[in-house]
């Protein structure tokens, strides 16, 4: 992010995402010439909302977005807002999938998890307000392929109690653990469910845990000792969607 009103947002998908959800928080559009087609409906939202936008050689557009993986397009918006919790509890708790990060620390792994909670129709991703969290940087919009704009994104000051405020709503709290869970074989899911995820070296924390009402453990032949925590992410998404 360059500063607390701007965001810089690269990838195609990613870009065409704010074209398509929020055409009025363009600022500026950069691209190079041949990405000129697969962009046209950003160029056009951009447009229509009178924002500038420019076609730029492509060393100038590594500047722009400070990273060589821009795939052609950067765009300069206003922030995705880091949602408070209040507004999570002020309507129903009527999507059918939730999901809550545990200190999840690597922005590409929040990226992936984001897409796949986008992909399996999560209605809200939870995660504390801390520095050892990671959150909707342009890296991770970038990974996320367009799943940051879809996926409402909550700040908590206290994860466990939101969980227990979700249960207390009628939330299934389905906690990733790969030490002490049922079996997914043999795990039984309703809905609404909220699938937790710990962070990449420690799983979840003792609060965390304890405010989970099932733990689940993804088996696998043994080869390593545990799956990366977006790819956990989306095998717990794909069976709590299919359930």
């Amino acid at each position: 992010m360059s500063s607390e009103t701007e965001s810089t947002v690269y990838g195609v998908n990613a870009a065409l995402a704010v074209a398509a959800l929020r055409p009025e928080a363009i600022l500026r559009v950069f691209h190079v010439p041949a990405t000129r087609l697969r962009v046209a409906p950003l160029l056009k939202a951009a447009a229509a909302h009178r924002r500038p936008y420019r076609e730029v050689a492509e060393s100038e557009l590594e500047r722009i977005a400070k990273t060589v993986h821009h795939e052609g397009v950067v765009v300069v918006c206003r922030p995705l807002p880091l949602l408070e919790e209040a507004r999570l509890f002020a309507a129903p708790l009527t999507a059918p999938l939730y999901v809550a990060l545990d200190e999840v620390g690597n922005p590409h792994n929040l990226g992936a998890i984001l897409r796949s909670a986008a992909f399996f129709g999560a209605g809200a991703m939870l995660f504390p307000r801390d520095g050892r969290s990671a959150h909707v940087s342009a890296a991770a919009t970038r990974i996320a392929q367009g799943g940051a704009e879809r996926v409402a994104c909550y700040g908590v000051v206290d994860l466990a109690g939101t969980l227990r405020r979700l249960s207390q709503g009628g939330v299934q709290i389905v906690g990733a653990d790969t030490r002490g869970g049922v079996a997914l074989s043999a795990f039984t899911w309703r809905r609404p469910t909220c699938v937790v995820l710990g962070n990449e070296g420690e799983g979840l924390s003792k609060p965390v845990r304890a405010a989970c009402t099932g733990l689940v453990s993804i088996g696998g032949a043994g080869g390593v000792e545990s799956l990366n925590v977006s790819v956990a992410a989306g095998i717990l998404l794909a069976a709590a969607y299919a359930a």
